[in-house]
């Protein structure tokens, strides 16, 4: 009985975490595109609807970290080292921009931190 306890546990933990996570890199795309919309309507001059849309998916990112599981400054921490890492990605794919050595070691050490404070036993 008790090592089933402890398994159901440590399956909620997990699901936890994968939640977390997922909801991390959701809203770290939501708010690169929705500044990349900002970004090309304003310098690149794209119409209107493109920064209309824009507002609206930075709107739909700033919704999605309320269904984080932490107070509201631990998250938005935690969330720093996630969107580094996730803008670095935007580079490599949309800016076909490869990373030198030190955003690669930037954004490891980012999202180290990131997951140390969001993930630490406390």
């Amino acid at each position: 009985m008790v090592e089933t306890a402890l398994i159901l546990s440590e399956l909620n933990t997990s699901f936890v975490v994968l939640t977390s996570i997922t909801l991390f890199f959701v809203a770290a795309v939501a708010e690169i595109v929705g500044g990349y919309m900002i970004w090309k309507w304003l310098r690149e001059r794209k119409g209107v609807l493109c920064g209309i849309l824009g507002g609206i998916v930075l709107f739909i990112y700033g919704v999605i970290p309320t269904f984080q599981p932490a107070q509201f400054g631990r998250v938005y921490a935690a969330y720093g080292g996630i969107f580094i890492v996730s803008a670095i990605i935007w580079g490599i794919f949309v800016d076909k921009k490869k990373p030198d050595r030190y955003e690669v070691i930037g954004s490891l050490t980012a999202i180290l931190g990131a997951i140390i404070i969001f993930y630490a036993p406390r």
